[in-house]
């Protein structure tokens, strides 16, 4: 009888154990991958996550990944989804020069695609299903119209022509170097169509700009194009951007005022992009300048060193990591006054005659490191004032008892604890002896 009520007992412990180890390992399309990966990575697509346990930036994407491993595994696309310890298996970073975590990278048939944008799982998709995507994908004319409605979010590359001759070969090398941050078509000319020529587009902003330059520099138009005139910059992109060879102008705005039509910090945020916008009919600025907004100051103040309010406007060099300001204040500015801002900056960074801020001089790091520093306490205690009064203050209130009791503990030293008895009583007699000596007063008073 006992033993037929313990079974439906061991059946329920069965259960459990099952239904917690499913629990604390779900299932995953992510692979745990080894050593062995150096030997596959050439071989077809993979998306790998580089980390380290003690990472604290790993464990809030772990959940991420499993959920980008899940959906590249129902899109039927050809992309395996892995992870790889890098403190298990140092000798795969050390090939692969890994130097921070987390480090993500796409393998293509043997090329690698460093991925620099931000951990949202829907970023993370859209990068890997465009690094999977034709390098240049064949169109007729009727999907045109289509490709100018993506390119609203992201500009996309034409070449329109037959796929022959020296620029489709240019076109095909800059598209096998920016494939994975950008579209490329090639469309077929019509038939009998004697006046069709070969010609290089990009589509941007609503707008059709054609390649006009030397061959050569195809590649180099393509990487100064591949922004929108006028995007919104992060900590994340903020060095792509800076790569693109173009000097930024940064807008420091705020997303929580865009929408509100009394606020002045709303008509400086219109008022940069219509200036973005009539950037584009002077071509030589136009290929000096990006323009991008910053959602809040934070990354304005880290880069001048100082605290910056909203709104507020300056060109940075991410490349030098200077900075020009103008001598116009916010309110003020209008679009000629943006735009001649522009010219004066360009003109006397030519001439060496305009005074650039910050930079990577020494003295400027040690100055940078030390007010991210103060900064980065400084938000702490705006944000969490309680949690950081007790991060700080326990530990300096520790070391501030233990400096007081050491600071005032007396050190001197009784003597008593260095000489003993013996040395007390050769103390008495010297001083008795001291006190009354044998003269010659003495000897005659006896006598």
């Amino acid at each position: 009888m006992q033993k037929y009520f313990l079974l439906p007992l061991l059946s329920l412990s069965v259960l459990l154990f099952v239904y917690d180890t499913e629990a604390t390992n779900p299932p995953t399309a992510v692979l745990d991958l080894s050593d062995k990966f150096l030997d596959v990575k050439d071989e077809g697509m993979w998306f790998v996550e580089f980390y380290a346990p003690w990472c604290a930036h790993c464990k809030r994407l772990h959940p991420v990944w499993d959920q980008v491993g899940h959906t590249l595994s129902d899109s039927n696309l050809p992309i395996r989804v892995g992870k790889l310890d890098c403190t298990r298996f140092p000798a795969v970073a050390n090939k692969l020069s890994i130097q921070g975590y987390p480090t993500i990278l796409f393998f293509r048939n043997g090329h690698v695609i460093d991925y620099r944008g931000g951990r949202e799982k829907e970023a993370l998709v859209s990068f890997a299903k465009r690094c999977a995507a034709p390098i240049i994908e064949v169109i007729n004319e009727n999907q045109i119209e289509k490709v100018k409605l993506s390119a609203r979010s992201q500009p996309s590359y034409v070449f329109f022509g037959t796929s022959s001759g020296p620029l489709f070969d240019a076109f095909n090398e800059a598209a096998s170097s920016k494939f994975s941050v950008a579209r490329f078509y090639s469309v077929a000319p019509p038939e009998n169509d004697a006046s069709f020529r070969q010609r290089v587009a990009v589509f941007k902003d609503n707008f059709e700009i054609e390649f006009n330059g030397d061959i050569e520099k195809l590649t180099e138009w393509v990487t100064r194009e591949r922004w929108p005139g006028f995007l919104q910059a992060t900590s994340s992109n903020l060095a792509e951007i800076g790569a693109s060879g173009k000097l930024v102008v940064l807008v420091v705005s705020s997303e929580s005022h865009k929408f509100n039509n009394t606020s002045p910090i709303r008509e400086f945020h219109k008022t940069a992009e219509e200036a973005s916008k009539e950037l584009r009919k002077h071509p030589d600025l136009w290929n000096r300048f990006q323009f991008a907004w910053l959602d809040g100051s934070d990354l304005a103040s880290q880069i001048q060193m100082a605290a910056v309010s909203e709104p507020h406007l300056f060109i940075f060099n991410y490349t030098s990591y200077e900075y020009y300001l103008s001598e116009d204040e916010p309110s003020q500015m209008t679009i000629k006054s943006i735009l001649t801002f522009l010219e004066q900056t360009s003109e006397g960074i030519d001439k060496e005659t305009i005074v650039a801020f910050g930079g990577r001089h020494l003295l400027t790091r040690i100055k940078r490191m030390a007010f991210e520093l103060y900064w980065n306490i400084a938000q702490m205690f705006a944000t969490q004032p309680l949690l950081s009064s007790c991060l700080f203050g326990v530990p300096i209130a520790f070391l501030s008892i233990i400096c007081y009791s050491i600071c005032s503990a007396d050190f001197t030293v009784d003597r008593d604890e260095f000489y003993g008895d013996e040395d007390e009583l050769i103390d008495d007699e010297e001083g008795e002896e001291t006190e009354h000596p044998e003269t010659d007063d003495d000897h005659e008073k006896a006598e």
